[in-house]
């Protein structure tokens, strides 16, 4: 399955007695590589799509808030489908949905005289394809006229319009590096989270899905152990796994919402270090004191890196969107913080270390 592709055919039954249901179950297989075949769109079948591994998956790194889709009201499903697409009929139909132009066709149906052999159902189908393939060429007609539009940038670079101010910050390098070097993704998991996007025909899906549970995005409560684990409690309790450094780095910029300037980190030097000996249980961690040295150097870009190995340690369980809330960012030259509201962190280490 792949979850991003913008296009689908999508089967929406007529409830209960629908003749076409056990036809399409029967032959799924048949009717999934036609069309794919055909004009290279995937065909969706709700009761299979919300049961598929890939989509569970995709749903549970995306939106790991919407609980309990699996058994989602069908028929409310299909309704919103209908209303947001202006589909008004009670027939079965094949919809094929473009996101172009946030467009839903409907392809009603013929009620089976007799009981719906393969041969009956794929004389439909290529009646079907044969519109599809016009309202694509149409389409297409409509995109060469608009090619000639262009958009000009002028003489601005994308560096340009992505760059800072000017002004250099030669006793802070490690924030002057901050941008690129803490937001590096190893090409390994960068291909993961692509395989993992949703676009178009789910993107609207997963809404009418939202909207049906009631369900808003939400972040989950952050809890840390007693072992110092670190789990997102309300995402179905993901383990955020970091080695001991980045961990204790990240527990220092929890305890301090108001954010820290990387050129003053040397002032919390001692205090990372005690949080490093809580984690780890050494009294003195001996081997670790060079990189704790470094990470608070402000000419080292040893902090990125750590800053670098928390984001990935999120981008690992969950989604862009949701992980920002979560790991360290901040404006060049200004304190680095994370956003997470502390309400949302549950610590069983208060007394330990007070204030996180």
């Amino acid at each position: 399955m792949q979850l991003y592709e913008s296009e689908a055919i999508i089967y929406l039954s007529s409830g209960v007695d629908d003749p076409y249901n056990q036809a399409i179950v029967k032959n799924y297989s048949f009717i999934q590589k036609r069309f794919r075949k055909e004009t290279g769109i995937p065909f969706i079948y709700l009761p299979k799509l919300l049961l598929d591994k890939g989509f569970q998956r995709m749903m549970s790194y995306n939106h790991p808030y919407i609980s309990n889709y699996i058994h989602a009201d069908l028929r409310k499903l299909t309704e919103e489908i209908k209303k947001h697409y202006n589909i008004i009929t009670d027939s079965p139909a094949f919809v094929y949905i473009s996101q172009k132009d946030d467009e839903g066709y409907c392809f009603e149906l013929v009620p089976p005289i007799k009981k719906l052999s393969r041969e009956d159902l794929s004389k439909q189908i290529d009646a079907i394809l044969e519109k599809i393939e016009w309202i694509k060429n149409k389409n297409k007609i409509l995109e060469d006229e608009d090619s000639g539009i262009r958009f000009s940038m002028g003489d601005d670079t994308l560096s340009d319009i992505f760059s800072e101010d000017g002004e250099e910050y030669g006793n802070d390098l490690a924030d002057a590096n901050f941008n690129s070097a803490a937001f590096k993704v190893p090409g390994d998991l960068m291909e993961k989270i692509n395989e993992l996007k949703e676009a178009g025909y789910l993107s609207r899906l997963i809404e009418f899905l939202e909207e049906l549970q009631k369900t808003t995005r939400k972040l989950s409560r952050l809890r840390i152990t007693q072992d110092y684990k670190i789990y997102l409690m309300d995402y179905e309790m993901k383990e955020v796994k970091m080695s001991p450094l980045p961990k204790a780095l990240y527990l220092l910029f929890l305890k301090h919402p108001e954010g820290i300037l990387f050129k003053e980190l040397t002032d919390f030097r001692t205090e990372l270090m005690d949080i490093y000996k809580y984690i780890t249980l050494r009294e003195r961690p001996d081997k670790a004191r060079l990189s704790i040295l470094k990470i608070t150097d402000p000419f080292d870009n040893s902090v990125n890196e750590k800053c670098s190995l928390i984001r990935i340690a999120f981008l690992k369980v969950v989604s862009e969107e949701i992980a920002k809330n979560y790991y360290i960012t901040g404006r060049r030259g200004e304190p680095k913080n994370i956003t997470l509201d502390r309400e949302l962190v549950i610590n069983e280490h208060t007394s330990r270390l007070q204030g996180l």
